[in-house]
């Protein structure tokens, strides 16, 4: 069950953008903006402010990063509870923020697919986004800002 619990939630933290990188770009043209939650996973549709498109293997990457992260936090918490000798204080707090991170995610799974966008190819939902050809493509520039809970 863990080994389905733990990308789940990483899922969940990866499109809540938990802590992650807004790219704004400037340059003559408009550009639309770039979520990345260490690798760039999300574009923002210019033609709709209620609309996203995803690189699969953005987030892949992504979930598979905080899924290896979510194991080393779940190990030291692991070991903690072992060494306050198995305390049912500790245990509960622990399986009740599980279950809040569970209902997290959820949550903004549900969100996200009401505003994922429409089709599969190059310009949409595709396998891969490359921001930096994109912006030199376009001769913009883009700078990268930490982001935490974007809402």
């Amino acid at each position: 069950m863990k080994y389905i619990v733990i990308p789940y939630i990483a899922l969940g933290l990866v499109l809540s953008l938990a802590i992650g990188i807004e790219y704004n770009c400037v340059g003559q043209e408009m550009f639309p903006t770039y979520y990345g939650c260490p690798f760039v996973f999300k574009e923002k549709s210019l033609a709709s402010s209620m609309e996203y498109f995803y690189s699969i293997s953005g987030l892949v990457l992504n979930v598979a990063t905080w899924s290896v992260l979510l194991i080393f936090v779940r190990l030291a918490i692991l070991k903690l509870i072992v060494k306050t000798g198995y305390n049912k204080m500790v245990k509960t707090i622990y399986h009740g923020v599980i279950v809040i991170l569970m209902v997290f995610s959820t949550l903004n799974i549900v969100v996200d697919s009401f505003m994922i966008g429409r089709g599969f190819k190059k310009g949409l939902n595709y396998w891969y986004m490359d921001l930096n050809k994109e912006a030199k493509d376009q001769g913009v520039k883009c700078k990268g800002e930490l982001i935490i809970l974007k809402i």
